[in-house]
């Protein structure tokens, strides 16, 4: 005989916060962590005979995901709501110098005709190093030529 798990209480889901999760699911460029998350919520939503909610071990073989999955993510939506689904913000230092900095030295050096910038120049304008200031001028513009000037 199978020993039942711990009672659940009924998520609750208000329609604005159906909607939500159902746009995420819907949402073509939405990272797929957070439209799986979406689902186990909305699938323990469900209520079973009796009105009983659906149990966790079915909601994670309908999704094939562990028990321990749904659980976390079940639990961390009736304590935060939708706020809990998202990511929380990556350790680690800010960066010191926004890309927005280099493009705007890049443009304005362009705009008044003038000259063009190696990245040490851009670099040292804007108070960053040469090679952050090559990363973001390789990610927005192509370098052209061989000496690194944009």
């Amino acid at each position: 005989m199978r020993h039942p798990g711990p009672k659940l209480e009924p998520l609750e889901l208000t329609d604005e916060e159906r909607d939500v999760l159902k746009g995420w699911i819907r949402k073509r460029k939405q990272s797929q962590d957070v439209v799986l998350r979406a689902r186990i919520v909305l699938a323990c939503d469900r209520t079973g005979p009796g009105g009983v909610p659906v149990s966790q071990c079915q909601v994670a073989r309908e999704l094939g995901v562990s028990t321990a999955t749904v659980r976390k993510w079940r639990r961390r939506f009736t304590e935060r709501r939708l706020e809990g689904l998202t990511d929380a913000p990556r350790p680690g230092r800010p960066r010191a110098v926004a890309r927005e900095q280099i493009i705007t030295v890049i443009t304005e050096s362009i705009a008044s005709g003038g000259e063009r910038l190696s990245t040490r120049a851009v670099a040292a304008r804007v108070g960053t190093s040469q090679s952050t200031a090559c990363r973001v001028v390789r990610s927005v513009i192509p370098v052209g030529g061989e000496n690194g000037s944009v």
